[in-house]
């Protein structure tokens, strides 16, 4: 079988830190392992191939063409990040990753700003032969604010890096070191849904006296409050060994504290339960679809069950057992391996069914 001729818009492949980025390029990497895979990665502005070294060292290779635009050669085009900013003059069926409806869920009030998020996922939702979405519950979401077909709608998860696997939690970043401390990971100022001021009043209720853990922050800002230690944020992927600050501030939690009232995903879970970390999160969103029955789940609105939650979390070590034990069991389920591979599959099944006149 000829390989399949993809291209991919690579514009958060080189930079892009989020977990878009990861997750674009965990398939990119896999996929360009492959000899059944042709990859174009595209990308925007006068001579393309000047990314085309950027591009190689965030993939650890350089098995792809680079280009400006959709060529004719091409069986299929994958947009990775919510938006589709490519067409194909040749007819080549795109592939669109939504990874969440945080525009429609929660809109901007501003309307010029408001359009400006939205109108690419509507784009990729208009257009789109097939959506990928990375949970059920982001299926739902897709469904229900965006008005996509379901049977569009292809769920496959992500997986979770092998290098995140309990050990030392070494090289600790300075403000953790000879501390205890509860982990969140995100930015709790810009992204209200992560819900940290409800954690951090259960946090203040479990601990009264501020005799507890510290509560640290991993992510580009925090508040200036009590026992709020500013991790900052980490390394990542981009670069070797990017995740060993961040894996060891995963293995020296005492938990991670997931407290967001919606999530698409909750990639932090997965990395936490990979290291044995205990994982307490909101029974919201995706997060228990993701979590099974290894996680311990609480309300997203009861700061008095967070409080709770959160001292048992901390000083119950029967109960911590079993979280790392189910925790490491399930992250085990999620694999990039199996994730890239069906991806491929979904790629393939568009390219064979446009050229057999089929649309589904």
């Amino acid at each position: 079988m000829p390989p399949l001729r993809l291209a991919v818009d690579a514009r958060v492949v080189a930079q892009d830190t989020r977990g878009i980025g990861r997750y674009a390029r965990a398939i990119l990497r896999r996929l360009a392992m492959r000899d059944d895979v042709a990859l174009t990665l595209l990308v925007e502005g006068l001579f393309p191939t000047r990314r085309s070294g950027a591009l190689a060292r965030a993939l650890g290779s350089d098995a792809f063409d680079v280009r400006g635009s959709v060529g004719r050669d091409v069986q299929a085009v994958w947009h990775p990040a919510n938006g589709t900013f490519f067409t194909s003059s040749g007819g080549a069926p795109s592939i669109a990753t939504i990874h969440d409806a945080v525009p429609f869920r929660y809109p901007d009030p501003d309307t010029a700003r408001r359009e400006h998020a939205q109108q690419p996922f509507l784009r990729s939702a208009r257009t789109a032969a097939r959506v990928i979405t990375v949970s059920e519950f982001g299926a739902s979401e897709l469904v229900r604010l965006l008005g996509i077909p379901r049977e569009k709608i292809e769920v496959i998860v992500h997986g979770v890096d092998m290098s995140f696997s309990p050990g030392v939690a070494e090289p600790l970043a300075a403000a953790l070191q000879g501390r205890a401390y509860i982990l969140f990971v995100g930015d709790p100022i810009a992204e209200p849904r992560k819900n940290f001021d409800l954690l951090y009043e259960a946090y203040r209720r479990a601990w009264p006296d501020a005799d507890g853990p510290a509560l640290a922050v991993v992510g580009p800002q925090a508040p200036q409050l009590p026992d709020v230690l500013h991790v900052g944020e980490l390394g990542g992927d981009l670069v070797a060994d990017g995740d060993a600050a961040m894996r060891a501030c995963y293995r020296g939690a005492r938990l991670l504290a997931l407290a967001s009232y919606h999530e698409t995903f909750g990639m932090p879970m997965l990395e936490a339960m990979a290291c044995g970390t205990p994982v307490v999160a909101s029974r919201a969103g995706s997060l228990p679809e993701i979590g099974g029955d290894a996680a311990f789940f609480v309300p997203p609105d009861d700061a008095a069950a967070w409080a709770r939650a959160l001292r048992r979390g901390v000083d119950d070590a029967a109960r911590r057992e079993r979280l790392v034990a189910a925790g490491l069991a399930r992250a085990h389920h999620f694999s990039w391996e199996r994730s890239a591979q069906r991806h491929l599959e979904v790629f393939r099944d568009v390219a064979l069914r446009l050229r057999s006149g089929e649309t589904r």
